[in-house]
Order: C-alpha cells, then sequence, then structure tokens
C-alpha cells in the first residue's frame, strides 16, 4: 500500500532532532545489554514530534515483556514496537513496527548469534510481512543505532544499515514501512502482545497488504 505522504523540511527536521535527542539521553553505561537499552529508547522516542501547519507526528512505542514464563519476546521475536500516527493535510495513518535489537555488527555474527537471529526474525513474521533488526553497536564513548530488514537478513540479501534517525525520516514518514492493519496496531500497544497471538493464527497476507521490505 503506498500513501502519498509529504511533509515539510520543518517537520522532517523536527524528527530527526526528536530521535537525535532521544539516543543522547540514554548514557549507554547503565543501559547496556538490549532489554535495558531497548526499554529507556522507547521511553525517550515516546510523545508528539510536530503539530503545526496541518502536519501532526506523534511516537508511541512499547518496550515487550523479556521476563518470566511465556513472555512475548520470547514468542514474538521482538523486543520492541514502534507506532506512528502521522497525518497532513490530506491524510492521516497509523502504522507499526515490530522490532528486535541485537548488540554488535550483525554482519559479523558467528553461525550461532547468526541462528538465533533467524529464528527471531521467523517468529515476528508470524505477525508482520516486515520485520525489522535494531543493529546497537558500541564505538568508544557513544553508540550507533540502525535498523536493518529482517527480511534481507533471513534471506541473506545484502541490505542497508540507516541511521535511527534517517530510519524514522525516509521510512516511516514516508510510511514505506509498516502495518496499517487495525488489529495489529492495537495489539502492539500493550507489552504483553496478548492480542498479537490471534493475529498470528490467521495466514498474514490476508491481514496486511504492505510492501515487503
Amino acid at each position: 500500500m503506498k500513501h502519498g505522504f509529504s511533509f515539510p523540511k520543518p517537520a522532517r527536521d523536527a524528527l530527526r532532532v526528536h530521535v537525535r535527542l532521544a539516543l543522547a539521553k540514554i548514557e549507554h553505561q547503565r543501559f547496556f545489554y538490549e532489554p535495558s537499552y531497548t526499554a529507556a529508547l522507547a521511553n525517550q522516542l515516546e510523545g508528539v514530534v510536530y503539530d503545526e501547519n496541518e502536519c501532526y507526528i506523534k511516537i508511541k512505542s512499547t518496550d515487550v515483556d523479556h521476563q518470566g514464563h511465556g513472555a512475548a519476546e520470547k514468542w514474538s521475536g521482538a523486543d520492541m514496537a514502534i507506532t506512528a500516527i502521522i497525518s497532513n493535510n490530506e491524510h492521516k495513518i497509523e502504522k507499526a513496527i515490530l522490532i528486535q535489537a541485537k548488540r554488535g555488527n550483525i554482519a559479523k555474527f558467528p553461525p550461532t548469534n547468526k541462528k538465533e537471529l533467524n529464528n527471531q526474525i521467523k517468529k515476528m513474521k508470524r505477525y508482520t510481512r516486515s520485520p525489522k533488526v535494531m543493529q546497537i553497536i558500541d564505538d568508544e564513548t557513544k553508540r550507533r543505532v540502525g535498523i536493518l530488514s529482517g527480511n534481507k537478513i533471513l534471506s541473506n540479501e545484502s541490505y542497508k544499515t540507516f541511521d535511527l534517525e534517517d530510519y524514522f525520516v525516509r521510512r516511516i514518514l514516508t510510511t514505506l514501512d509498516g502495518d496499517t492493519h487495525k488489529d495489529f496496531v492495537e495489539a502492539v500497544q500493550e507489552h504483553s502482545l496478548c492480542k498479537l497471538q490471534i493475529i498470528g493464527k490467521t495466514p498474514i497476507r490476508s491481514k496486511h497488504k504492505e510492501k515487503k521490505q
């Protein structure tokens, strides 16, 4: 599904700054491992980013349960979900994506780690056609955070890594990525993702018509 969204430069710049500040506020020495880091990032990304001149951008993020028997991360493969609520003078849409987070350069993962990641991507694909992977690389005093296509990782295709702020502006704001199905968007607003299990019982291509990325 394609959407003719066009946002002025101030809106795009506001989104870039929002994501950049969210990353800068997280001290990675205090939030070192994926579960704590993704929880902190989800909290910082939350909020209305822009609301001017008939343009509206809001980010909602969900930290998926990681602990306990039957934790959502174990069966869904996802660490977090991001929902974008965006509108201009012509269109309004809500889209959500599932993300699995990994520390380190994924291209250099040993076979065991790659197999584990592939299994997590397969789990996400039960619920969305476009699962995403967030790559977190420690670089001296800061972290570099990027988004990769889970589908391309799974199929061993070459893939592009988008810096997080670029990903939001180039893929989310343009609505190129994400699922618009109402049940899916609603299901990822709750940390246990319990409603997502119901979605997984139905063939995915009959539910989500988004272009596979």
